[in-house]
């Protein structure tokens, strides 16, 4: 950080009179900033000399360029003459050298600048790409920066420090509107301490909103980085030699895993899997031109490699797997460093290939995207200093001489919408990232739409934090509640309070250890639930304007789904069945489809189907009878159990092997833990005679790993498989399924029940137990388990 020359601000809006300003099709507007309001933003240097920019809807002031500006110093010029317009309802001319009006805002590398200035440029080399300069000289003020975003920035950074201007969440801008601007400008210069500031939820990957509050995802014209080519920014192994095109005519590119090849990770011992990738790169690289970083990392998840060549390496490099990888990503990065110069190679340190290697350090041109799954998939409520192993990684890649950047989970990615106490948490993270060497940082939210839980606030105040980590999370909490919205602030800054109280009184019992909290959390009492639910009511009752009325109920979301999940009866006085209506709206008003990571459709519709078919179920008849788990078991390696009729009554299963369903880890732990592909079970169950009182008789599947076919004395009955359901492998697995039975159903007698199981990696089987199940409704299948299990 380049530090500030002079000290406080002082800012005088005769008149002043905030609103919501409105440049955008899907804004609207706002009643404006609540009467307490207080900026967390006041610049920090040395004081100038008071300038009145407008008075009475005039000027005399304009806006001076370059001769032949860049497109960003026209765009922050743009930008500037729209909003402070918004403020003044004067015009702000924009005019280019070599006109020389007697009162001017310059932007970026005018010739005035260089003659009040003649070491600006000098000076311009300590900015970096982002950093700024504001200066005035005598009733002149000068905004300038490094190359190529500077200039933009510190045009953002006058409008949001100096004149309190806002732009809290995507498609809207809070703005003060005076009838004379007078205010004195803080001389100072600041370049962040970060290249990469990225909270990568829905609300801040918008081009607009970005720009104006100094994140990434904006064009390069307007100063953005080249950013990644489409496809290309991680997990790009089946990218770079796709397993469809590659892998039955040459295994060898691919993983060895117990012994055989397997289209789960590359090869990277093998010579041509390296120069398939080269060609691939390149080309992907001389088709966007634009960009400056390449991923090239494994696909998610693990199956590395453990043929003898790639062993051997990474054992003698410290028995990491990212040794192998940064052998493989350092020749490529060689490879194209002629032809690409301004192109960084980038890779995962993550999961297997978190530790660094003995003996190999990254090119120069190679970046680490160290992820922080190590710490924050077990401790997502604690800061980064409560445990010891993530930093340890992070100071040992350090010493590699690695240039970093951090991929960090901030989010529930199985609730998104639940409420989640760790605002504390993540703005301790940015401050000693950025003290160890992190040159970026990634934050993953809710990338894929809206919804999540404090999504417009995570996103404004780590947006803050990521550009100066110094600031202070309540300040900036209480910045955006008061001003965000505006007459129902008092009980929303309550809640958020609530909420912060919630982390300060578990965070050293309940909240230790905690990898994505559910919402039967012991922290999420009826008692919060209670006090939440009627702070809202207060804020809904505060106000009827509508744009505030809509951002309450979209927070409001996080209480309701927490208060669903945990059922009717949580708090007292609460109507399920209205809330679930609510619930709907809400989710409807606001466009929100998704509620956890991966699967995508409308997840907001299925839940609420879930919630209701749980609710009924507690109050259904219900007859739920184990299946197994004795069962005969047999691997069919030649695919022909089909053919031979495994599933027919009659088969003869006497020397199969006989192990358990519904065991946790499958048939790898009963005897067949090299096992991948195809197995059969065979399950006899009597069914008793009273089930016939039942309406619906089905057959209930905790989960299969993966593809499951269903034969049921000898008749086939169900399939689920990612074909015929749409999951992925990563999906199904772990994905309960219920289907009736039907006819063939044997009541009074004995039942054969042949599963055939497909298993593409790993464990594989039925893991999680069987249920026979007489209901007197119809029911989904997580609504039946979570009723079984509860009881």
């Amino acid at each position: 950080m380049i530090h500030s020359i002079r000290s406080k601000n002082k800012l005088i809006l005769y008149g002043a009179v905030y609103v919501f300003c409105v440049f955008s099709p899907y804004a609207t507007a706002d009643s404006g900033r609540n009467p307490a309001w207080v900026s967390a933003l006041k610049p920090r240097g040395t004081q100038g000399r008071e300038m009145v920019l407008a008075d009475n809807e005039k000027t005399r002031y304009k806006i001076l360029l370059p001769a032949k500006p860049t497109s960003v110093e026209t765009k922050a010029a743009g930008d500037l003459a729209q909003w402070l317009q918004q403020m003044t309802a004067a015009t702000f001319e924009i005019v280019n050298e070599p006109a020389h009006p007697s009162k001017f805002i310059s932007l970026g590398n005018t010739e005035a600048l260089a003659k009040s200035d003649p070491e600006s440029l000098q000076k311009k080399m300590k900015l970096g790409r982002d950093g700024y300069v504001i200066d005035q000289q005598g009733e002149n003020l000068f905004v300038w920066g490094g190359t190529p975003r500077g200039v933009m920035n510190g045009v953002y950074s006058l409008l949001e420090e100096d004149l309190d201007c806002r732009w809290y969440h995507r498609g809207a801008a809070s703005i003060p509107k005076v009838s004379k601007l007078i205010f004195t400008p803080v001389i100072r210069s600041y370049a962040p301490r970060l290249e990469i500031r990225d909270p990568y939820y829905w609300d801040a990957c918008d081009n607009d909103w970005a720009l104006r509050n100094k994140t990434q995802r904006i064009p390069v014209e307007y100063g953005g980085d080249g950013g990644y080519p489409p496809g290309y920014d991680v997990h790009t192994y089946n990218k770079l030699v796709p397993r469809e095109k590659y892998f039955q005519s040459h295994p060898e590119y691919f993983g060895m895993l117990r012994g055989k090849r397997s289209p789960v990770q590359l090869c990277l011992s093998n010579p041509d899997v390296l120069a398939i990738s080269i060609q691939q790169v390149r080309e992907v690289l001389r088709k966007y031109p634009h960009v400056d970083r390449i991923d090239v990392s494994p696909n998610d998840g693990r199956g590395y490699c453990e043929c003898d060549a790639c062993r051997a390496y990474n054992q003698k490099h410290g028995n990491t797997q990212s040794a192998s990888l940064l052998r493989f990503v350092n020749r490529i990065a060689e490879a194209i460093e002629t032809e690409f110069p301004n192109v960084k190679v980038t890779t995962l340190a993550y999961l297997d290939t978190i530790q660094p290697p003995r003996n190999l350090k990254p090119r120069k041109n190679v970046i680490i995207r160290i992820c922080t799954d190590s710490h924050a998939w077990g401790h997502c409520l604690e800061p980064i200093t409560a445990t010891q192993k993530f930093q340890s990684l992070m100071k040992a890649w350090a010493k590699t001489g690695a240039k970093m950047y951090v991929w960090d989970y901030t989010i529930n990615f199985r609730h998104y919408a639940l409420p989640m106490p760790n605002m504390y948490v993540v703005g301790q993270n940015i401050r000693w990232l950025t003290a160890h060497n992190a040159k970026g940082i990634l934050q993953q939210g809710d990338y894929q739409g809206p919804g999540a839980a404090r999504a417009p606030l995570r996103c404004w105040v780590w947006a803050r934090q990521l550009w100066n980590p110094k600031l202070d999370t309540k300040l900036l909490i209480h910045d955006f509640t008061y001003g965000y919205f505006g007459p129902a602030a008092e009980p929303m800054q309550a809640y958020y309070d609530l909420l912060w109280d919630m982390w300060i009184r578990n965070r050293d019992t309940t909240m230790k250890n905690v990898g994505g909290q559910k919402p039967d959390a012991p922290f999420f009492t009826p008692e919060f639930a209670a006090q939440a639910t009627e702070l809202f009511k207060k804020a809904e009752q505060s106000t009827e304007d509508p744009v505030i009325l809509k951002r309450v109920r979209l927070e409001k979301f996080a209480l309701l789904y927490l208060k669903l999940s945990r059922g009717s009866g949580f708090v007292q006085g609460d109507d399920y069945g209205k809330m679930l209506d609510e619930f709907g709206r809400i989710a409807k008003e606001n466009n929100i489809t998704m509620l956890w990571e991966a699967k995508r459709g409308d997840q907001v519709q299925e839940k609420i189907t879930y919630w209701r078919n749980l609710e009924k179920s507690k109050n259904a008849r219900l007859a739920v009878i184990p299946i197994g788990p004795e069962c005969t078991f047999s691997p069919d390696p030649r695919n022909e159990g089909v053919a031979k009729k495994w599933f027919s009554v009659d088969c003869s299963d006497l020397e199969w092997s006989k192990i358990k369903c519904g065991l946790d880890g499958g048939w790898n732990q009963q005897g067949f833990k090299e096992l991948t592909g195809v197995g059969w079970y065979r399950i006899r169950f009597a069914v008793p005679e009273s089930l016939k009182q039942y309406k619906h008789v089905s057959l209930l599947v905790g989960a299969a790993d993966e593809d499951a076919v269903l034969w049921l004395n000898g008749q086939k009955v169900f399939e689920h498989t990612c074909k015929s359901t749409g999951l992925a492998p990563m999906e199904i697995w772990n994905t309960p399924f219920i289907f009736p039975l039907g006819t063939n159903l044997r009541i009074g007698g004995e039942n054969v029940l042949a599963v055939r199981i497909f298993n593409r990696e790993a464990m594989g089987g039925l893991w999680k137990p069987l249920y026979l199940v007489g209901s007197s409704v119809d029911l989904t299948a997580e609504a039946l388990l979570e009723t079984i299990e509860s009881k």
